[in-house]
């Protein structure tokens, strides 16, 4: 399992860190978690094809979570070369297909890939739940974010990934990464500006430590966390590996 840091900021405006947004490359499938704002843009910078992606998980609805999934849409329509005339999924939290539906109200067919090409897959946002494509397993969990957010768990053979999305501490969260090989965590703010639903470096370090994750990434960064050593106090929390994470950088996971 490769995956590519396509996202590491939040909704304040960056040349550096685009809004969410993360790809997970497997030997079965390709998938995008989250498509904030700049998302195709750094796809086209990592060399990943639009027109290859299988997945889309939506952890939750808030625009530097979903902004590019609306672009997303309308360029499936509109391929220079070879169309993909294979379907893909679209997971989220309850509330998915409403959240589709008013976008096509706003946007009309224009964004309704054609050929029914796309498969809609609505998670419980109130208990785990589970999805299962081409081998790859796609836990779900409650994120302790607004109503509806889930986190998400991406499993292949022996390996686990866990991508937290927006959230505060959690025993969910906790219980999904267990004995996860890596886990891309929100570390939204430092830990002197603490903001309800979001966490900070020694939380995110103190949940990677509960769950004994073996690397823990992390990402979803507000500016003040660029005036931080946030990989230190992290690492009070955390004896693993921990990476600051950077748009476009690349880890292997086995």
């Amino acid at each position: 399992m490769k995956i590519t840091i396509l996202g590491s900021g939040t909704a304040t405006p960056s040349l550096l860190r685009n809004s969410s947004g993360l790809f997970i490359e497997t030997p079965d499938l390709k998938i995008i978690v989250d498509m904030g704002a700049g998302t195709l843009r750094r796809m086209c910078e990592a060399g990943i094809d639009y027109r290859e992606i299988d997945v889309i998980a939506l952890t939750h609805f808030h625009p530097d979570h979903v902004t590019d999934f609306i672009s997303f849409l309308f360029a499936s329509n509109y391929a220079h070369g070879p169309m993909r005339t294979s379907p893909f999924n679209v997971i989220g939290p309850t509330g998915l297909e409403q959240f589709y539906k008013k976008l096509i109200e706003i946007f009309g067919q224009w964004i309704v890939p054609s050929q029914n090409r796309l498969i809609m897959r609505e998670v419980s946002a109130t208990s785990p739940d589970r999805v299962k494509i081409e081998g790859v397993r796609i836990v779900s969990s409650p994120a302790a974010h607004s109503f509806p957010s889930v986190s998400y768990r991406i499993e292949t053979g022996e390996t686990a990934l866990t991508i937290s999305g927006d959230t505060d501490v959690s025993e969910n969260l906790v219980k999904l990464a267990q004995d996860s090989h890596t886990l891309v965590c929100e570390c939204s703010m430092p830990d002197t500006m603490k903001v309800s639903g979001h966490m900070t470096p020694s939380e995110a370090g103190a949940i990677a430590a509960q769950a004994s994750a073996s690397r823990l990434i992390l990402t979803h960064f507000y500016p003040p966390c660029d005036s931080v050593d946030v990989v230190s106090v992290a690492r009070t929390q955390f004896g693993g590996t921990i990476v600051k994470a950077q748009d476009l950088m690349t880890f292997t996971l086995s």
